[in-house]
């Protein structure tokens, strides 16, 4: 059974947590606006694609 659109789903809507996190903690941390955005924006690429790789590297080691 191929559930590897599942997992993708998954691990967007856990990216969209990791961004908000992150740009709120560095709102609140007296970031301005744009530069937290910027914090979130980065948080949900790099969490998303970490995450994406290591599904990648996994379903291919298991092939």
């Amino acid at each position: 059974m191929n559930n590897r659109g599942l997992w993708v789903a998954v691990i967007v809507t856990a990216g969209l947590f990791v961004a908000f996190a992150g740009g709120a903690l560095a709102w609140l941390g007296g970031a301005p606006a744009p530069l937290a955005i910027l914090a979130g924006a980065a948080g949900f690429a790099g969490f998303v694609g970490l995450a994406l790789a290591v599904m990648t590297f996994l379903a291919r080691a298991q092939d």
